[in-house]
């Protein structure tokens, strides 16, 4: 066992003594299955005990667990901590290793224990090779973030609840590049029809769904007249069979990140392909308080993977300074998915009391706290709030 895991180890035991002291002694621990055991009853002579529908929020549920590299692993202890305060019926299956042996592949026990699960939470990860291999290997055509400001973080930008749904399977991202000849390289840009069909369709859903009123396409057709221009296409098929309930418009890139930095309040849903919305997307997280902040998730037709897109952040590995609020935001998301929606209030609810009633921050949004002691406070707001 390294140093980082010995620390770590020792962190949890410390946070777990502690919670265990502010309980009255009571026993904290992480929930896994074993929590779902109820003690045998006899059933009453002569009669038969109607069986009642299961309800989502007290059944478990297995979620595949990605430590990542760098700070990953205290984020995911901290995702963990906070789903036990919540009471949160789940049952981890967690992957300390994200990496194939002997490259930097995804590993095959990660790939099947999402297709078997269908529910992911993960952290950090800053390979590139390694994100591409998941987007492909698990099919992940689009990312979903949700960018709304949080009240006690000092921010110029007003109230503000934006979506970004972006392309993760072409675009400039479909990773085909080459050298043409020496000293020319070229990378090539993809949009395919059905490509583009799909991600429209998800995003016309996905707003009515939640009750979206008005969706904009960030492009540079003007530019890239046959890429852009098949991307924007599909979303005009796609906006006439909606036009009665979602307002529909299209806007050059540079218009749209104008917009939400002067605007963000009349911003709503934006899409767009691969690299404009990632732009988009680390624009609003600097507005919320840092990139990584938002909540997000990769949607695919084998499953749903959240997270929040934080960096590794190596210098702070083990250093008990990384803001757990992106992924904290994201288990939260998370439960909304498994139809777990009281926990998924109670815990967004407790991250955001924390920011509003206290002065508890982490470095990165100017304040002196540690990760431990904003994890501690959010299960401490969990437990007043019983």
């Amino acid at each position: 066992m390294n140093t980082w895991h010995k620390m770590n180890t020792l962190r949890k035991m410390n946070v777990l003594r502690e919670m265990n002291i502010l309980m009255g002694g009571n026993s904290y621990r992480l929930y896994s299955a074993k929590d779902q055991k109820a003690k045998p009853q006899e059933k009453p002579k002569g009669k038969e005990n109607p069986q009642k529908p299961v309800d989502p929020s007290k059944k478990t549920t297995k979620v595949t667990m990605i430590n990542g590299e760098g700070v990953g692993a205290e984020m995911m202890s901290a995702v963990q901590q906070v789903i036990c305060a919540v009471k949160a019926p789940i049952e981890w299956d967690i992957h300390e290793e994200y990496l194939a042996p002997d490259s930097e592949d995804v590993s095959k026990e990660i790939l099947d224990s999402l297709r078997a699960n269908k529910v992911g939470i993960k952290g950090p990860v800053d390979s590139r090779h390694w994100q591409r291999q998941i987007r492909k290997q698990f099919a992940q055509f689009a990312y979903v973030s949700l960018c709304s400001n949080i009240e006690g973080l000092d921010s110029p930008y007003g109230d503000f609840d934006v979506v970004i749904i972006r392309d993760q399977m072409e675009g400039d991202y479909s990773g085909i590049e080459h050298s043409v000849v020496p000293g020319v390289m070229q990378t090539i840009k993809v949009s395919t029809t059905a490509g583009a069909a799909r991600i429209a369709q998800f995003v016309f859903d996905y707003a009515l769904k939640h009750n979206r009123k008005k969706i904009t396409v960030a492009h540079k057709a003007n530019i890239m007249r046959m890429t852009d221009g098949n991307f924007l296409e599909a979303m005009h098929a796609e906006a006439e069979k909606h036009a009665e309930k979602i307002q529909f418009e299209e806007k050059y890139l540079d218009t749209c990140i104008l917009n939400i930095l002067l605007k963000p309040h009349k911003c709503d849903v934006m899409v767009s392909s691969s690299m404009y919305g990632d732009v988009m997307r680390v624009i609003t997280g600097g507005m919320v308080g840092v990139p990584g902040i938002c909540p997000g998730y990769s949607v695919s037709s084998l499953g749903t993977v959240f997270d929040s897109r934080m960096k590794a952040c190596h210098a702070l590995e083990g250093k008990d300074l990384a803001n757990p609020t992106g992924p904290l935001l994201c288990a939260a998301l998370m439960l909304h998915h498994l139809k777990m929606d009281k926990q998924a209030d109670q815990l967004e609810c407790a991250v955001r009391t924390v920011y509003r009633d206290s002065d508890i921050r982490t470095p990165d949004v100017g304040g002196k706290a540690k990760c431990s002691e904003f994890v501690k406070a959010v299960c401490d707001c969990l437990e007043n709030a019983k």
